[in-house]
């Protein structure tokens, strides 16, 4: 193989993920695979800017960041033989607003817990979430309009005792203790369109705060009030 010249890759689109951190200073894009519940590489390419289009991680110039995005997503394309039109990103943490919150179901009997019980548990934690974070705003006065962006579970509790993990365990009584976070809409829609205008999907969006503690910190660790600066 030449110097500098790729091995085009085998593997479909619809296989692949595709990251774009669009961050202050430069854009990066990377492809990976999955392999043993691991994510493989298999292409990376980075633009910086070169004009101010991005103010402490927040999208300033859609146009510009657009224009530079694309440029990576067609260098990846053209360097892995493929046309991705999928792509997960992340918002920064500069205007996130949090919301801790917690939840309660009375099982008949000693039920085995399923993944219905558990999405129903969650959803009444980010409900009283939700209705918490808009009565805060309500009395600051606060109109702007917020989206929930994702949640982190903080602990579970079966029977009142605490459990990393409720499903298929058998209890009565099954508790969520949750993180719910908010971003203003602007944060939100200003990368939805970025990403439209250069004919990609947002499959997935989440908080690089969320994405930096998943990647740093295991799950078994985060009961050790750790932070990370």
């Amino acid at each position: 193989m030449a110097k500098g010249q790729v091995k085009k890759t085998l593997v479909s689109e619809n296989q692949m993920v595709f990251a774009l951190d669009i961050g202050t200073r430069s854009i990066i894009g990377m492809v990976g695979v999955m392999e043993e519940g691991k994510v493989k590489i298999v292409a990376i390419e980075k633009e910086e800017h070169s004009e101010r289009a991005m103010i402490d991680g927040q999208i300033e110039n859609i146009e510009k960041v657009a224009m530079l995005a694309d440029r990576v997503k067609k260098r990846l394309e053209s360097k892995l033989d493929v046309t991705l039109t999928r792509v997960c990103v992340a918002a920064a943490g500069r205007a996130l607003r949090t919301r801790r919150a917690d939840f309660e179901l009375e099982l008949s009997g000693a039920q085995m817990i399923d993944d219905e019980i558990i999405s129903r548990l969650e959803a009444g934690a980010i409900s009283r979430a939700e209705e918490a974070f808009d009565a805060e705003n309500e009395a600051e006065g606060d109109m702007r309009r917020y989206y929930l962006v994702g949640y982190t579970v903080c602990q579970y509790y079966l029977d009142q005792y605490m459990m990393s993990s409720l499903k298929d365990h058998r209890g009565r009584q099954v508790k969520v203790d949750l993180i719910a976070t908010f971003l203003p809409s602007e944060v939100v829609e200003s990368l939805y369109t970025t990403m439209n205008k250069i004919g990609l999907e947002v499959a997935s969006l989440t908080l690089e705060p969320i994405a930096a503690i998943n990647a740093a910190i295991p799950e078994n660790l985060r009961l050790l009030n750790l932070v990370m600066v």
